[in-house]
C-alpha cells in the first residue's frame, strides 16, 4: 500500500529528471539565461533609484522569478503537447495530470533553482532572521505551487506555441508589474488598494517585506491576511487545474 501511495512521487521526480536534469546536463547556460530577467529588473531598479528603493527591488525580483517559472511551465506543457507530442504518451500511461504538473513544475524550480537561492539569500539579507526562514520558504513555494497549476491550466486550452507564449507574458506582465509587487502599496490610490489585494502576488512580495522588517506596510494588512490568500490562491488553481484543464484531447 505504501509503495502504491508513493507511485506519483516517483513518476513525479522520474519527469523532473528526464525534463530538468537530463536537459541541464546537455545545456548548464539555461541556468544562467533563466536568471536574466529578475537580476536584470533588479539591476536597472538600484540603478535608478540609487540604491533607495533596493529592498523592493529584491522583494518583487523575487516574486516576479517564482511567477516566472511557474507560468514557464505552461509553455514548457504546450511546447511538449504541440511539437514534440509527448504528452500523448503520458495520458496513455497511467500517470495522472496533477503528477505530470508536479513533474514539469519540479523541473522548472530547478532550472530556476540557482536564481531563487540567490534572491533569498538577498532577502536575508536585508533584514531577514534566522526565525523567518519558515515563512520565507512557505512563501516561495505557495507562489510557485499557484503559478505553476495556473501556467498548466492555460497551456492546456492553448492549441498552438505562440497562443501560449502571448498569453503567459501577458499574465506575466499582469501579475507582476502592474500590482504593487515592486514599488510600496502605497504608492497606489486607496481606491485601487482593493484591486491590489485580489493579486496573489501582491501579498507575496508584502510577505517578502514583512520578512525584510520594512516599515512600510499598509494599515489594515496582517501577515495572517496575506497568508490566507496565498492558500487560497493555491487551493483554488490547483483545483481549477484538475477539474477544468484539458488532458485528453477530444
Amino acid at each position: 500500500m505504501a509503495e502504491t501511495n508513493m507511485l506519483p512521487v516517483r513518476q513525479a521526480f522520474l519527469i523532473a529528471y528526464m525534463t530538468g536534469v537530463l536537459w541541464l546536463r546537455r545545456n548548464p547556460m539555461s541556468l544562467v539565461f533563466t536568471a536574466i530577467s529578475p537580476f536584470s529588473l533588479l539591476f536597472v531598479l538600484f540603478v535608478i533609484s540609487g540604491g533607495k528603493y533596493t529592498d523592493f527591488a529584491v522583494a518583487g525580483s523575487l516574486v516576479m522569478a517564482l511567477v516566472g517559472y511557474g507560468l514557464a511551465l505552461g509553455q514548457d506543457i504546450s511546447f511538449y503537447k504541440t511539437e514534440y507530442k509527448i504528452q500523448d504518451v503520458f495520458v496513455a500511461s497511467p500517470v495522472s495530470p496533477l503528477t505530470y504538473m508536479m513533474g514539469l513544475a519540479l523541473s522548472e524550480l530547478l532550472f530556476g533553482l540557482p536564481a531563487l537561492i540567490a534572491l533569498a539569500s538577498l532577502v536575508m539579507l536585508f533584514g531577514g532572521s534566522v526565525s523567518s526562514i519558515p515563512l520565507l520558504v512557505a512563501t516561495i513555494l505557495l507562489i510557485w505551487g499557484s503559478m505553476s497549476a495556473m501556467g498548466f491550466f492555460l497551456s492546456s486550452h492553448m492549441l498552438h506555441m505562440r497562443n501560449a507564449t502571448q498569453v503567459i507574458s501577458f499574465v506575466n506582465v499582469i501579475l507582476t508589474i502592474l500590482p504593487p509587487v515592486f514599488y510600496p502599496i502605497t504608492f497606489m490610490p486607496m481606491e485601487l488598494w482593493p484591486l491590489a489585494y485580489a493579486m496573489p502576488t501582491t501579498h507575496a512580495s508584502l510577505m517578502l517585506q514583512y520578512i525584510m522588517g520594512m516599515d512600510t506596510l499598509p494599515e489594515g494588512w496582517s501577515l495572517g491576511f496575506g497568508f490566507a490568500v496565498q492558500v487560497a490562491y493555491l487551493i483554488g488553481f490547483v483545483a481549477l487545474a484538475r477539474t477544468k484543464a484539458i488532458w485528453r484531447e477530444s
